[in-house]
């Protein structure tokens, strides 16, 4: 088991000019102008008909998410009056010019909210203080966008679109899926992106497609750049049947493309 017997004061090598791993510095907030990503996507409605991320508006019939044509107050709203004035959802997304944007909202039970900030991308929301008892979703003009499921306490979509004025370096993916080994089905994973800017505005291209059985990890030796506004979107489906389970982990980091 080894021997604990050394329980001193915890220290960084930091403290004494030594080396430590750049991935931690960046975690502990002591590089400028870097933050780590990190993005998780669930469904347990995956299908065969076409590819599409993994998010709680995901049905059988798949496809890709749909973004929001233009920056617009959010309305949210839960099934479950227990989600009332005591409990907030922290939403994280972009503006219209796609810059960063956060707005904490305090929760109305079943009656609905409305944000004071209009938002042309959601990249997440969650819980600030208590775990949701109902479904929470986030709308506009009756389109859901994103959404809380009951008792989870945060989104879990396998989207992400890159604010302006940076670039975001993907380091790695590992999908899953409910799949056996002993089955002749396979699972399709792809990594869709669209450009917003640059010479490649408003083209579409497949960074990444590759099938899987179970389990998809794809350790990246040099992180993979994703210029500003790309909208991403990690995305699977089945060879055949459904409902099956899919989840999604990607992790990298957000870097400012000047100081």
């Amino acid at each position: 088991m080894g021997d604990y017997s050394n329980r001193g004061r915890p220290s960084s090598v930091t403290q004494r000019g030594k080396y430590e791993p750049f991935n931690l510095q960046v975690a502990r907030n002591q590089i400028a102008y870097h933050s780590p990503i990190e993005g998780f996507g669930f469904s347990a409605a995956i299908g065969s008909t076409a590819l599409g991320p993994m998010w709680e508006g995901q049905t059988q019939s798949g496809g890709f998410y749909t973004y929001p044509s233009s920056a617009a107050q959010l309305v949210l709203v839960s099934d479950s009056a227990s989600d009332n004035t005591t409990r907030s959802v922290v939403i994280n997304g972009l503006d219209a010019n796609y810059a960063i944007q956060q707005e904490i909202i305090a929760l109305n039970g079943t009656s609905n909210v409305t944000t004071t900030k209009s938002f042309l991308r959601i990249n997440g929301m969650e819980m600030l203080n208590s775990t949701n008892t109902g479904n929470i979703t986030a709308s506009i003009s009756s389109t859901v966008y994103a959404k809380i499921n009951a008792g989870i306490g945060l989104t879990q979509m396998s989207i992400y679109t890159v604010p302006a004025g940076y670039t975001f370096y993907l380091s790695s993916v590992q999908v899953d899926a409910s799949i056996g080994f002993t089955s002749s089905a396979y699972m399709t994973y792809a990594e869709y992106n669209k450009a917003n800017s640059g010479t490649n505005n408003g083209q579409i291209t497949v960074t990444q497609q590759t099938t899987f059985v179970q389990k998809q990890e794809i350790p990246y030796t040099y992180p993979i750049a994703h210029i500003e506004k790309t909208d991403m979107q990690f995305c699977v489906k089945a060879s055949a049947g459904g409902p099956l389970n899919a989840s999604c982990y990607v992790d990298g980091i957000l870097i400012a493309d000047s100081a």
